[in-house]
Parts: C-alpha cells; structure tokens; sequence
C-alpha cells in the first residue's frame, strides 16, 4: 500500500492481524474493535456518513492465514458438492433398481435354498456382500477418476489472477471418506433389495415358473423399482435446469454489450517507479512509450490508462458538482478512471459530445475530464455537461471541467454490482504526483499477440530495467473475469448430462426389464388379437407416466433449489420460465425415447415364442 493511501481517510481496505489477549473470544474483540472504528472512520469524514454507508470491520481467524482463494471458491465448490451428490444418489438409485431386479429374478432360487434350511438372514448378508462389493468397486474405479479429475478441475480455476497452488492428491482423509461413503452407499441402497428378495412364500415359489411368480394377478408389478425411476427424474430435471441457466448465463456474458471493440487490442502493465522514476520524469516517460508504439509497422494507436478494462479493478470516488445540489440519500460516488492521450480512439469508445482527452491536457493545462453517457443523463438530465464543472470532495468543486461524453462502456467487470456506468476519464498526465503502475492498451492490424515481441523490445529500448507485465489480449482479459461462470457452465452441464444419461438408463432397465418378466402375457394379448400398436401404447404408457411423475415432482424443487444460485446468475431469473419449459420438454423427450425403445421390442415379440417363454 502506498503512503497517500494511509493518509486518505477514504482508503479503508486494509488487514491487519492480531493476537487475541487470554480468555478473549473472537465476538468479543469485533464488538469492542467496532465502536473504536467506526468513530474513527467518522472523524475523518465531513460530513459524517450515514452508517449504511461506513465500511464494515470484519474479525476472522488467522489459524489458516489470509487466503483469498478460500473465500473465492468457497460458495462454487460447495454447489459443486452439492451437484455430485445428487449424481451419486441417481447412481445408487440405478444400483437399487439392478439389485432389485435380480433379486425378482432368483426368487425362485432364494426358495430352494431356503427350503434345503439357509435362514433368512444368512441370504441377506449375502446379498449385502454382493452390494458393498460392488460399492466398493464403484469405489476404487471413482478414486482414480478423481485423482485425474481433480488435477483437471485446479487447471480450469487457474487463471487471470488465480494461479492456484495447491496439493489435490488424494490423502488419508480421501481414502477414508471414499471407503465410508462406499460402504454406507452399498449398505443402504442394498439393504432394501435384500430384504425384499429374501421374502418369499415357499410353495408358490416352488411351484411357479419366473413369469408366473412375478406377474400373478393383483400383484404389483416392480413396484419399489419403478419407484426408484420417478426420483431419479425429478433429480435429473433439477440438474438439467441449473446447468442450463449456467449456460444461458455464460453466453449473456459473452455476448454483453462492453461499450468498446474487444478485438485486436494487446495490454500489458509497466512499473516504472520501481526503477526510480516519479512525478515530471515518470509522465515524461510514459509519453515515449506511446510514442514508440505508435511508431511500429502495424500498430493502429495506443494509449494507456489507470486500469485495465473489465480487469476487475475499480476506483471511486465521491464528486460535488458546480451548481448541482444532491438529492436526500443520494449518493455522489462515480467511477474515476485516469487515461492517457487517445484512450478513447484506441479502445474503440464512441465520444457523442465534445472532444476527447489529448497530449494537450498535460500537467501545464487546466484539468478536464470527459463524462459518460450515465452521468450526462444522471446529473445532468436533458442539459449538455459540455463546460460544467466538477471536483473531488468537497475541496474544489470548480476544479474539473467536462470536456466531453462518451459512450457507456464497461468499467470492472461484466456482471459488477458496484459498476453503475456513471464514469468520470480523468488526464492521468494532469496529476504526475498520482502516476505509478501503468496499464498499456495497442490497436493492431492483425493478431494482438504477433507484435508483443516489438512492443517489448521498444520498451527495453527506452529502459531495459522496467519489465512488462500481464501481456495479453483484452479478449483474453475479459475471458478471465468470467472464469468461474465458464467453470461451472462446463462441470454443471457435464453433471447434468451424467445425471440426464443415468436416469435414462435406469427407466431403460427398468422398462426392459418389465419387458422381459411380461413376454408372456405380451404373447397371450396379441395372440387374442392385439393389435403391435396396442401393445407398443401399453409399455410406451407405463414408462411415460413414471417420466410424468417424475417431472411434476422435480419442478416444485427446480423451481425452490435454483433460487439458492441466483447470485451466480446474470441477466436472467432463477425461476426463468424459457429455462424450464427447455429443460423440461428436453428431459422428456430424452427419457420418452427411452421407454421407447423397450416399448418396441414388446410390439415386436412373436405371439408362438412369447407363449413358450417361461
């Protein structure tokens, strides 16, 4: 931090740490820390704030350090968490529905063994055994999907700011978690299954044949598997709906209006107080830089400014205008951007009004600044603020003439609470005592990243001491802001297509299933006469009506479960009605081709074969 910052009673982002005194809590040190802030806070203000309006202290452990990452990734992973369980709940569904279906199958098996003298409870132990091997297995394979996974996953976070370091090789704790969630996941979605195949009645067992068993009259046909279908759905279509609005939110950040033209422009930062420079000498060599890039073969214009473009860097500052009283409650702070001579020609941003900031406005000229078109329109409402004044504070507010308007363009991010696009472009050269770290923008002819080995050579021509710094496009700039949507646009969808496929899969074997057990009576029906039609209506019904359930269960919970990522959205609602409707009729039509497919080979079964089958 610089030294003007801790002399700037407006400059309140800071951390310090401390150590608690014995037998103090953590509440007990803000609460006591918090009056002693906020009457510092006021002091240094005239006039004094309202308290919505102070900034507020905050008291948080230190046994892990100062990590922003935590707080950053935090709410995403857990969502993410959240999404993998429901995946793994689907999966065990699936399992739960395989199980149960064998156990139909070797029912008749059961009762052999149980009439030679196997007691209940030893046949369920081993199916219990079966099911936790097959968790375990699930296990095993899914530990290695992460291992590779989790290298992947810390790849797409990284990037822009975020350069993550961080150790994701499965530990003890992983493989006892694995172990713990195999073995519950085994135990409970085998459990069931493994009751209800142990429970049959000896002497019908015995006796009938597999179709017979199944399908006697007034018995339910694979109740508890068919069951398990209609979750399955309603869990599929909540996923499909979040990864859907994840989807719909990346590409309203892509395809955002940013007020100025992305393509063909190279940034890059310079410090060249590191080396020394400050004040005349410093603006004195910003001015050669843009010289010499303006002098290479290709470079259209070039320009620099305080801060990058949608960089996620911002800077406000509260203004009095000259001849404008605020309204109550209203708030003067603005977006304060300095920039160098032809900013708003190389970034491509419209002035409607006036003139734009040139190498006349130096440190020798009056100040001026050029407003955008929010401002215009905020405070000064059908009236040219061509020629008005304005300043910072309330020391001088005659110090800053407009000179002219300009196009709304973004200033910090796509989605920026706090960036309303009320923005004042202030001369950077006007204030030499001001200048540091400055962020270079270069208009080129062709692919941005052709010239940077130029651009860096002319820069090392002037001073090979000051290096150069977050070279790359302002696509790619922007492209780093949104890494988290794209992050989860990616990982949602892909769990939502899993999700989607192993519901499908699960009514797919379960309708197949019921197929098989029917082949017989299937043979009977049409054998008396029903019609392929009739038949392929009757399967196709039974499958639409499990997907019907399904989705009339999983909309209530779409529609309560997505207001809980509302602040990961951007330009739509969590209950948007064109998202649903698209999920929906998507989930249905994949889970209709589903039963489809069983529901054919029911109408294609020869009636002489069926009719044999046993």
């Amino acid at each position: 931090m610089a030294q003007s910052d801790f002399e700037n009673c407006q400059a309140w982002w800071l951390r310090i740490m401390g150590r608690l005194k014995p037998g103090v809590s953590g509440v007990q040190a803000r609460a006591e820390l918090e009056t002693i802030f906020r009457q510092s806070v006021s002091a240094g203000l005239a006039p004094a704030p309202k308290p919505e309006d102070l900034p507020r202290l905050e008291v948080r452990p230190a046994n892990r350090g100062i990590e922003t990452l935590r707080w950053e990734f935090s709410k995403p992973l857990m969502v993410l968490m959240a999404v993998v369980g429901l995946v793994l709940l689907i999966a065990c569904a699936n399992v739960a529905n395989l199980l149960l279906a064998r156990g139909t199958a070797r029912q008749k098996e059961w009762a052999v063994r149980l009439a030679l003298g196997a007691g209940r409870r030893r046949l369920v132990r081993q199916l219990l055994t079966e099911s936790l091997l097959l968790s375990l297995m699930g296990g095993a394979v899914g530990l290695l999907v992460a291992y590779w996974g989790s290298h992947l996953l810390v790849s797409f976070m990284s990037g822009g700011w975020w350069q993550i370091n961080v150790d994701v090789n499965p530990d003890v704790r992983v493989l006892g978690f694995t172990l713990g969630v195999s073995l519950l996941t085994g135990f409970l979605f085998g459990l069931v299954p493994a009751l209800r195949g142990t429970r049959v009645d000896l002497t019908p067992a015995l006796k009938e044949s597999a179709g017979s068993l199944a399908f006697r009259p007034g018995r339910v046909r694979l109740g508890p598997g068919k069951f398990l279908v209609v979750p399955q759905v309603a869990i599929s279509l909540l996923l499909v709906v979040g990864a859907s609005l994840f989807v719909r939110t990346l590409v309203n950040l892509e395809t955002l209006e940013v007020g100025f033209n992305r393509k063909n422009l190279l940034l890059f930062s310079i410090d060249p107080t590191t080396n020394g420079y400050s004040g005349q000498r410093l603006a004195t060599f910003y001015r050669d830089v843009q010289e010499r890039l303006a002098a290479l073969p290709g470079v259209r214009s070039t320009s620099f400014s305080q801060h990058a473009l949608i960089s996620e860097s911002y800077n406000s500052n509260d203004i009095s205008i000259e001849g404008y009283k605020p309204k109550p409650q209203e708030r003067m702070d603005v977006g304060v951007l300095g920039v160098g001579p032809g900013f708003f020609e190389t970034l491509g941003i419209p002035v409607v009004l006036g003139r734009s900031i040139g190498a006349q406005d130096n440190e020798t000229s009056p100040k001026v600044a050029v407003v955008s078109e929010a401002f215009a329109r905020h405070y000064f409402p059908g009236q040219s603020p061509v020629g008005r004044r304005f300043g910072f504070g309330d020391k001088n507010p005659a110090e800053i003439e407009i000179v002219g308007v300009a196009r709304n363009a973004k200033y910090s991010s796509l989605n920026s609470d706090y960036d309303t696009g009320t923005t004042v472009y202030v001369a950077s050269l006007q204030n030499p005592e001001d200048l540091w770290q400055m962020n270079f923008e270069v208009r080129t002819a062709g692919n941005p990243m052709n010239w940077a080995p130029a651009i860096r050579q002319a820069v090392q021509r002037l001073d090979k001491n000051v290096p150069l710094s977050r070279i790359k496009t302002q696509t790619e700039q922007i492209d780093e802001t949104i890494l988290n949507e794209r992050l989860f646009a990616k990982l949602t969808s892909f769990f939502g297509l899993l999700a989607l496929s192993l519901a499908c899969v699960g009514l797919y074997g379960t309708m197949s299933y019921t197929v098989v057990r029917r082949t017989n009576e299937i043979g009977i029906r049409m054998a008396l006469g029903a019609q392929k039609r009739r038949v392929l209506g009757m399967v196709l019904k039974e499958s639409l009506l499990l997907v019907a359930v399904g989705i009339a269960l999983g909309l209530p919970i779409a529609f309560a479960a997505t207001r809980l990522v509302k602040s990961f959205l951007f330009g739509l609602s969590p209950t948007d009605p064109l998202t649903l409707l698209g999920s929906t009729l998507a989930l249905a039509a994949v889970a209709a081709l589903a039963g489809y497919l069983p529901a054919r080979r029911a109408a294609r079964v020869d009636p002489l074969s069926a009719l044999r089958y046993e």
